[in-house]
């Protein structure tokens, strides 16, 4: 027998998302649209259970409208009969007596709140009874959580959930909370399937050519490098195997992308390829590289694009340094001609590379007044 498990993690509802400035608001709309679409996959799919792995909520205090939203979808899940199964995660912890988890009711949901596992958490589904393995970290009280998540006697099938950091990964720099494991002390615990969250990007862990374990992702991207479509993971369990797939789920794509601007060097060219790449639903970061001949004025351009995407931050990555405008300048017997001197003196005599790209930008910077100003 198997059964079919919609596993997410590392939502971070109620997160403020400030780094997206203006468009903040609307996104913390997109992660909770985001977190109904899950409960319309589950039911569609008619999954039997929901597994989230740790930071559901991105705080431990959570406002009322993003616990009433949760709360609803729970109940929703419920009456169509599939179970959810909640661990808490490093964001939304349950060490303080204010976290959301010891104050509020979610019907519907299991919550695995102990800093380790004394015995799993049991569910009859469809007949076969269905054991569960998760802990709620605590630095004081969870030292061997991790072995105590070595599957017990008894038939049916063993599921594990971790909040956790696969080690080696060059996602960040390890701390203690972060439970660190290698895939073959995941494999050595003789579950079934093990539910990971905590690192924001997919991907599964095998052992021996079986799947033990997988990170879901972010479903929703909460910074740039979480980029391209978001998922869930649809995954068929049995005893013994685990059969996975990826569904993307996000409300918006994030991206991040480099355009050579020295390709377009007519006037109107480079805001026609950036309006080329735009759509209303894309969240991007794009880098403008390569020499040009004039400064560009980054502002004006951002400001002629508004509204063609949902989101634009625009990194001026180009150098007018070598350019053959700035090299005919450099021979006028101007103001202009004698700031370009001074600055290749400047640069010439520099004793480190951040000193020559602080002549770079002061050039790119004073150039552009220039350019604006009228001349000198």
């Amino acid at each position: 027998m198997t059964i079919r498990i919609l596993h997410t993690a590392d939502l971070h509802l109620g997160s403020s998302l400030k780094n997206f400035g203006e468009l903040a608001r609307e996104r913390r709309r997109d992660f909770l649209k985001t977190f109904d679409r899950i409960v319309n996959l589950a039911i569609k799919r008619e999954v039997d259970c929901l597994l989230v792995a740790g930071d559901l909520f991105d705080a431990t205090q959570v406002d009322a409208e993003t616990v009433g939203r949760v709360q609803d979808g729970f109940e929703r899940l419920s009456g169509r009969g599939i179970s959810v199964v909640l661990i808490p995660g490093t964001h939304d912890n349950v060490v303080s007596a204010e976290s959301v988890y010891n104050r509020t009711t979610f019907a519907g949901a299991h919550i695995l709140k102990d800093p380790v596992v004394t015995d799993p958490f049991a569910l009859e589904i469809r007949g076969a009874t269905v054991h569960f393995y998760g802990f709620a970290y605590r630095s004081d009280r969870s030292r061997e959580a991790l072995e105590s998540m070595r599957r017990r006697e008894g038939g049916g099938i063993h599921v594990g959930l971790l909040h956790g950091s696969l080690k080696g990964s060059p996602e960040w720099e390890m701390r203690k909370k972060d439970i660190p494991f290698t895939t073959a002390e995941l494999a050595a615990l003789g579950l079934d399937y093990i539910a990971l969250g905590h690192y924001h990007n997919v991907g599964c862990l095998e052992d021996q050519g079986r799947v033990v374990a997988c990170y879901p992702g972010s479903p929703e991207g909460k910074k740039f490098g979480e980029n391209g479509e978001r998922h869930v993971l649809i995954v068929e369990v049995g005893e013994g195997s685990a059969v996975v797939e990826k569904v993307p789920v996000q409300s918006r794509i994030m991206d991040e992308l480099t355009v050579d601007a020295s390709l377009f060097p007519e006037a109107g060219a480079l805001e026609g390829e950036l309006a080329r790449l735009a759509s209303p639903d894309l969240i991007a970061r794009i880098r403008l590289a390569g020499t040009v001949e004039d400064p560009l004025d980054i502002a004006n351009l951002a400001g002629r694009l508004q509204g063609k995407y949902a989101w634009l931050e625009l990194l001026d990555e180009t150098e007018i340094y070598n350019s053959d405008h700035v090299k005919r300048m450099e021979r006028e017997d101007s103001i202009r001609g004698l700031f370009i001197r001074k600055v290749h003196a400047r640069f010439e005599k520099a004793e480190s590379e951040a000193e020559q790209e602080l002549c770079r930008d002061a050039l790119k910077l004073v150039m552009g007044r220039f350019m604006r100003g009228g001349g000198d």
